[in-house]
């Protein structure tokens, strides 16, 4: 299985993949802030490389531009793999108030541009983090999870 978090920065995708990472034993999760140049290619060579290897692989990033979003499919298909794409939405200005928090924030008209410019996903699921907090977050995605699980008839 495959779960791709994507949504703008400090919209709270981490702090979600480690919960979810906690929750769900066999996970491995791939960050986008682990790679500082050709962020998706090494992303997407690093999902290659572990989808089916791991009971659980969390895709965590942006993924603004549909491209990248329809990749995350591709190597699920080709690794017959599930892919539940989760759509992460906060308000702009929360964003830009938890990215001033942060240890390391990046800077503040990168946060705009990509609020602005995120290409809307064909999401299995959207969760506004305004209102909802991780651990209801992480119940979320479990339960689509096991929602869709039902429907492809696997269990």
């Amino acid at each position: 299985m495959i779960v791709v978090l994507c949504g703008p920065p400090a919209s709270g995708k981490s702090t979600i993949a480690r919960e979810l990472a906690r929750r769900l034993k066999g996970s491995k999760v791939i960050t986008s802030d682990e790679f500082k140049r050709k962020t998706y290619k090494h992303v997407f060579e690093e999902a290659e490389r572990l989808a089916g290897k791991v009971k659980y692989l969390i895709l965590n990033g942006t993924f603004y531009k549909r491209v990248w979003q329809e990749r995350a499919r591709e190597i699920g298909r080709e690794k017959k793999e599930r892919v539940l794409i989760v759509r992460i939405t906060c308000p702009l200005k929360i964003c830009v108030e938890r990215n001033r928090k942060r240890k390391n924030p990046i800077p503040e008209r990168v946060v705009r541009i990509i609020h602005r410019e995120f290409e809307e996903p064909r999401a299995d699921t959207t969760i506004d983090t305004k209102d909802t907090s991780p651990d209801d977050a992480v119940e979320t995605i479990i339960a689509e999870y096991w929602r869709n699980k039902e429907v492809d008839g696997e269990i």
